[in-house]
């Protein structure tokens, strides 16, 4: 028996000699060879399993949630092409990161959101596009999806103004310092205005 549940494909397989076991497997990976319990109920565990990990923020978000979320890190728990997969081969939202211990470390930085046009299954880039590159899942380029897209342009988007707002604060912080009594005035108000600055300074 197979349905599709929120983009992902499930299926429960029946057992040879076991009748009252049965092999579970979603978009295609196979997460249990001997599930005790009938068709109904196998897909009901999985929309219960699928229904927990939207509800703790999805892909790379549930592990922070729970640690007991950590084997969700894998891309097959996910609709396909709706996630990016990170150099780690752990899903996150479009344009995200993976909030688990070993995306989140020091030496890794959190790799950041993939360019708009990295492959759709891997963090790949159409010009060094290795088929290779994960064994477990050799694959062609793939022109990412359009929500793929979305979510890294508006990742992108978020950290240039970030950018540009932390410049504009260290801009008006150094002025703070200025000789012109009416400059220091100005980028006071101003850093007053964006909030980067406490209420009860002088």
């Amino acid at each position: 028996m197979s349905t599709t549940y929120r983009g992902r494909q499930i299926k429960a397989l029946a057992v040879r000699g076991r009748p009252d076991q049965r092999r579970l497997t979603i978009n295609g990976h196979t997460t249990n060879h001997g599930w005790q319990g009938d068709d109904a109920q196998a897909l009901d565990y999985f929309r219960q399993i699928i229904d927990r990990i939207e509800e703790l923020g999805g892909a790379g978000v549930v592990v922070a949630a729970t640690p007991t979320y950590g084997q969700y890190t894998s891309p097959h728990w996910y609709e396909p092409g709706a996630i990016d997969i990170n150099p780690n081969g752990h899903a996150t939202r479009p344009g995200g990161i993976c909030l688990c211990n070993r995306c989140s470390t020091v030496d890794t930085s959190r790799f950041g959101p993939l360019p708009v046009d990295a492959c759709r299954h891997c963090h790949q880039q159409p010009n060094d596009h290795r088929n290779d590159y994960n064994l477990m899942n050799t694959h062609f380029y793939k022109e990412p999806t359009e929500t793929q897209r979305a979510g890294r342009q508006a990742a992108i988007d978020e950290a240039a103004r970030l950018t540009a707002l932390h410049d504009d604060v260290r801009e008006l912080e150094n002025q703070l310092y200025a000789e012109d009594p009416s400059d220091r005035a100005d980028a006071y108000l101003a850093l007053q205005a964006m909030g980067a600055m406490e209420e009860d300074q002088p």
